[in-house]
């Protein structure tokens, strides 16, 4: 059967979600109604749903939540998750396949992460709107053994070589800092590669999800610009990062979007490096067709810690600052912000 060429839903994603309160119903407040509205939704889960299993020795900062939090993920209506990150193993294999069941009982379908890397390089493909829509998850961050392999658990790898370069003298400046090196391993950025057009074979619109960057910083490696260009010159659609808990730009590869990092949406934990920036956060969204993602969005929020996510006003307080951020944030690659009444629409150079 071929699908009429109009096909479309709307689209809706977010930052990353690590809940951990009394209960999950309520997660996110006023925000549910427009994940449920929207055709199709998806969001990183940073961690486990799980009571069992033990912390992984040496793990400095970790997280889960109880499984009562999917209520809130259902109540949502979320179509889909990424569990590709560096704490949905924190409490080993044990937590590790509770979370999958009980994402499953819930019908939450979570792409990234895996009992085999087969298992963790396994897209969600699900029919929206007369459109098949694929999502693949990645982690660049991979605490030592949380990389799933032939035969165990863990999340789907892309790993990435860091290299120093002194850039000066060190007899005529010593202590300068060297210049940071990244890119991704040449053999995992194939196997995305080969992932994404297998992919693409199979589903209308290809997205992906990237957990990778560093944490607090709000710029863009190498090594992130590399894989996004990538996946979008391999048939993904548009790429989505996170991790970073921050703010990061949104760039576009043959005027489709890298969203870097749309910060922190729900996180519950609150670590001892967090600052007021972890608090900015935006929802990002748009309408999906088999040309993409069209007519693309953002809307700023406040993050919930312990409370639901809260939208902001774009043109006064905190949601202005999140607009003038973004706007700094975008401007070296080119994307443009056009806020309008409820949203700021982003253009690519040359749109």
């Amino acid at each position: 059967m071929v699908r009429a060429s109009s096909a479309s839903c709307t689209f809706l994603t977010g930052g990353d979600v690590a809940p951990d309160r009394e209960k999950g119903k309520g997660l996110f407040g006023r925000l549910a109604p427009l994940f449920r509205d929207a055709g199709y939704s998806f969001l990183n889960l940073e961690h486990t749903l799980s009571r069992s299993g033990r912390l992984v020795a040496g793990k400095g900062f970790f997280h889960r939540g109880a499984p009562e939090m999917a209520e809130g993920l259902t109540e949502a209506g979320l179509d889909a998750l990424s569990i590709a990150n560096n704490h949905i193993m924190d409490y080993g294999e044990e937590a590790f396949f509770e979370t999958l069941g009980v994402l499953e009982a819930n019908s939450l379908p979570a792409a990234g992460a895996g009992r085999s890397l087969r298992e963790a390089r396994r897209p969600v493909i699900l029919e929206r709107g007369g459109l098949r829509v694929g999502l693949l998850a990645y982690s660049t961050t991979l605490p030592q053994g949380f990389a799933a392999g032939p035969r165990s658990p863990g999340v789907n790898p892309l790993r990435v070589k860091t290299a120093y370069r002194q850039q000066l003298s060190h007899d005529e400046y010593p202590g300068t800092a060297p210049q940071v090196l990244t890119s991704a391993v040449p053999e995992d950025l194939r196997r995305m590669r080969r992932d994404i057009r297998a992919l693409a074979r199979r589903a209308d619109v290809v997205l992906v999800y990237q957990h990778w960057g560093t944490s607090m910083i709000h710029g863009v490696h190498d090594f992130q610009r590399e894989i996004g260009r990538a996946a979008i010159d391999a048939g993904a659609h548009a790429v989505f990062g996170g991790h970073q808990h921050v703010l990061s730009a949104v760039e576009f590869h043959r005027g489709r979007p890298i969203v870097h990092c749309t910060g922190n949406l729900i996180f519950d934990k609150a670590e001892p490096f967090f600052t007021s920036a972890t608090r900015q956060t935006f929802l990002f969204g748009g309408t999906l067709t088999k040309r993409g993602v069209v007519d693309p969005y953002i809307v700023p929020c406040r993050c919930g810690v312990k409370e639901p996510p809260a939208l902001l006003s774009l043109h006064r307080g905190e949601g202005r600052e999140i607009v003038q951020m973004m706007e700094r944030l975008c401007a070296p690659f080119g994307a443009r912000l056009a806020p309008k009444s409820d949203r700021v629409s982003l253009f690519p150079p040359d749109g």
